[in-house]
């Protein structure tokens, strides 16, 4: 039962500096492939060296720049960063995106620095990871707007309602689950994954953010993905090994791994 994790940041201090432990657990979980996403342009740096570099789990890499720091783009993404998005163990460009919830940079920016993103992953024909927080419709409309490449993409960490999920798979999107979909007020996000199409949907932990409900409080890793598989797949009604093949196939379908 191979699974993935398609959104985390091992190469920051709190997992890299215990990378193997890390690792070890996520293997023994049947962890697979992860995807390790940059937000900024040395984190994007650092996602690719270690994706290169993992042997216990075959790992790529996204690059681009977060919505919070898109203030420091200063309207253009460097020609380093760029270059990125030509390796072949970069599979995905992001995380990009709107986050009108904490607002650390500008919406006019964000706004402008999401769309280079957009324009960056059709030329590159690679999916884009939309990070998205208080801001789906805004999202939706820009991607809508501007026409989103074929290579589709993932909004990670999904939020949203299940309106806008359903916006964004007809628009060529998965989903993807993180580890808050087991906390205990999170009904109306379970109801989205309980109804979505099976195809669209990904699975991810964002760590070191985000743990799950019996961790909270704790730095979060990969290997409690199998949380978030766990709990989909009780929601849908289907044996976990099942739910796991079928994400699986999706994550497949979508980075090519």
């Amino acid at each position: 039962m191979p699974l993935v994790d398609a959104h985390c940041h091992v190469f920051m201090p709190e997992l890299k500096s215990r990378l193997n432990d890390v690792l070890a657990r996520a293997t023994g979980e049947g962890l697979r492939r992860m995807l390790l996403v940059g937000f900024n342009e040395v984190s994007s740096f650092e996602a690719l060296s270690l994706a290169s570099k993992i042997e216990a789990i075959k790992c790529y890499a996204a690059v681009g720049v977060h919505p919070h720091d898109a203030k420091e783009v200063k309207g253009e993404i460097s020609e380093e960063l760029l270059s990125l998005g030509e390796n072949e163990r970069v599979v995905a460009i992001g995380e990009t995106g709107l986050d009108y919830y904490r607002n650390l940079s500008p919406k006019e920016v964000q706004r402008e620095v999401f769309l280079k993103h957009i324009r960056w992953a059709k030329k590159a024909g690679k999916p884009l990871v939309c990070h998205i927080r208080d801001a789906y419709d805004d999202a939706l409309a820009i991607l809508k707007s501007e026409g989103p490449g074929k290579a589709g993409g993932i909004l990670h960490c999904f939020q949203g309602d299940e309106r806008q999920a359903r916006e964004a798979i007809e628009m060529g999107f998965y989903i993807s689950f993180a580890c808050n979909i087991t906390y205990r007020k999170n009904d109306a996000l379970r109801e989205v994954a309980a109804n979505i199409p099976l195809e669209s949907i990904l699975c991810e932990t964002d760590s070191p953010y985000l743990s799950p409900e019996h961790a909270r409080g704790k730095t979060n890793e990969p290997a409690n993905v199998i949380h978030v598989y766990e709990t989909i797949a009780s929601l849908r009604g289907m044996p976990l090994d099942e739910f796991a093949d079928a994400v699986w196939e999706n994550s497949i379908k979508l980075l090519g791994w």
